[in-house]
This record gives C-alpha cells, sequence and structure tokens, in this order.
C-alpha cells in the first residue's frame, strides 16, 4: 500500500507480481478505491483473464471497447480495427486523471494496447509474471508481492475467525498458516471451513490439510488446485514434467547439481529430478 501511495502522483504504470493467490487483485483493488479521490476523472477496471481457470484471456480490442463505452465513446464513433481503437483510447484520456486497473494479465502485448500513454494517469497491473518487458519499454514500477509472514497469517486467522478461537489453539493456528503456505487464498479458505463448521477444533481442520481438496470452498475461482493448474498449463512440457517430479524430492531445497554420494547405510538413493 505505502509502495503504490509513493508511485501515485508520479503517473505510469505499475506491475503488481506474485504467485497464484498471493493476493494481487485483492491489493489493486482495494487500493483503487482508497485512491479514488485521486483520480477525478473516473476509474477503470478489467479482468484481462490471463491465467483464469474458467475462461480464455481477454483480447485487448475486446477491453479497449469496453474501455471507449465507458468513457463515453458513442457506438457509431467506435472504430473495429484494433489499431485504430487504441489510438482513440489514448486521444480521449490524455489530460484526464484517470487510475486503470488491468487485472490478471498474461503478457506484456495483452497489456501494452491498454496503457493510457497519458502522465496524467495510473495503470496498476497485476499479473502471476512480472511483465519485464513493460519494465524496460515503459517504465513502469515492479511491485513484488511474497507470502506472508506467519505474524500475518496468523492475523488473517484472527480477522476471519476472531481472537479467542486462535488463541485457544495457537499450536493449530500456526499449523494451519504453515500447511496453507501463507498463502492468502488458502486461508482464507480454509478459515471459511472452519467459521462454517464451529463444532471442529482446529487441530481437526488442520489435520485435514494433508489433501488438495480440503483447499476447495465450491468454485473454480477458489479451489487452489485449479487457480494453480493454469499457471502449469503455460510451462512447456518438459519444464511442467520437472516441476511434478520435484514433489518427489524428499527434502525442501533442490539443486540442479548432481546428488552427491548417497551414504550406503540407507540402502537406497532417490532418483534425481530430470526433465529427461
Amino acid at each position: 500500500m505505502a509502495a503504490l501511495d509513493a508511485l501515485v502522483d508520479r503517473g505510469g504504470a505499475v506491475v503488481v507480481s506474485g504467485s497464484a493467490g498471493v493476493g494481487k487483485t485483492a491489493l489493486a483493488v482495494h487500493w483503487a478505491h482508497r485512491a479514488a479521490e485521486r483520480s477525478p476523472d473516473g476509474q477503470l477496471y478489467v479482468n484481462l483473464r490471463g491465467f483464469d481457470p474458467a475462461a480464455t484471456p481477454t483480447e485487448p480490442a475486446r477491453a479497449l471497447h469496453g474501455f471507449l463505452e465507458a468513457l463515453g465513446v458513442p457506438v457509431a464513433r467506435m472504430p473495429s480495427d484494433p489499431d485504430t481503437m487504441a489510438s482513440l483510447y489514448r486521444t480521449t484520456v490524455a489530460g484526464k486523471r484517470l487510475l486503470v486497473v488491468l487485472d490478471n494479465a498474461r503478457d506484456a502485448e495483452q497489456v501494452r494496447p491498454l496503457l493510457p500513454g497519458s502522465p496524467d494517469c495510473l495503470a496498476i497491473v497485476t499479473s502471476r509474471d512480472q511483465l519485464i518487458p513493460l519494465v524496460v519499454t515503459e517504465s513502469a514500477q515492479p511491485v513484488p508481492l511474497d507470502l506472508l509472514s506467519p505474524g500475518e497469517a496468523r492475523d488473517m486467522l484472527v480477522r476471519r475467525l476472531g481472537e479467542r478461537q486462535v488463541a485457544a489453539e495457537p499450536a493449530a493456528a500456526d499449523m494451519i498458516a504453515d500447511r496453507c503456505a501463507r498463502l492468502p487464498i488458502a486461508l482464507a479458505i480454509v478459515a471459511a471451513r472452519a467459521a462454517a463448521n464451529r463444532h471442529f477444533s482446529l487441530a481437526a481442520v488442520a489435520g485435514e490439510l494433508g489433501d488438495l481438496d480440503a483447499f476447495r470452498a465450491g468454485d473454480e475461482t477458489t479451489d487452489v488446485r485449479a487457480v494453480f493448474s493454469w499457471s502449469c498449463r503455460t510451462l512447456s512440457p518438459p519444464a511442467a514434467r520437472l516441476f511434478r517430479l520435484l514433489s518427489l524430492h524428499p527434502g525442501p531445497d533442490v539443486s540442479p547439481r548432481p546428488w552427491p554420494a548417497w551414504p550406503a547405510s540407507t540402502g537406497r538413493r532417490p532418483a534425481p529430478c530430470s526433465p529427461s
């Protein structure tokens, strides 16, 4: 929030990046509402569905059409050519103070036509990708999001479940945070399940978290398996296979270096994680 506050008066573009479920959209939308007074000429929002488990990515021309309609361009003046549409968009917003939220972008090419191009406007882009090309060619400011700290994860559970329930089972609360990898979407799903089943102890809730099916809340936007699946689908087949093989590694860290000599006393040696 502080980083976005510092950038708002500079205009241009900001890229909020991070893994699936880390809270990029929540941050962008929350900050946009708080900063509404700084954009007196309006705010524009579009979900670009770059990593959407239920839809294909939004074409830039379709997003531009929606923006121009919102800006009051009559249908009779609406161009059909995407390049002409992008030019009209930039002309229309010139001199205005707008905030444009481009949520869930797939890549830089999807975003570029939607940038206002005016120093008086600010565009906030969220993506699982760092969108380095935008940082290079558009001078976009990167704002990466990381996982919650252990204390922040506990605070989130307190806000969702109440101080009394979390304080009654601190070890179970910490286990929930750990098994959710301190990921906001996973914590929100588990907290919702716990709130809906108050007769379950937090220890019982934590005990169910050994399976991804425990991180489902009824639709694809709140299903951790579905949310992460679209990141996997963007990988090349060898990279996707390597990612799956990493789950076989017995430790918390992995290196591309060859396996060291395995102690003979163990009687076995795990297979190396290799794309081949």
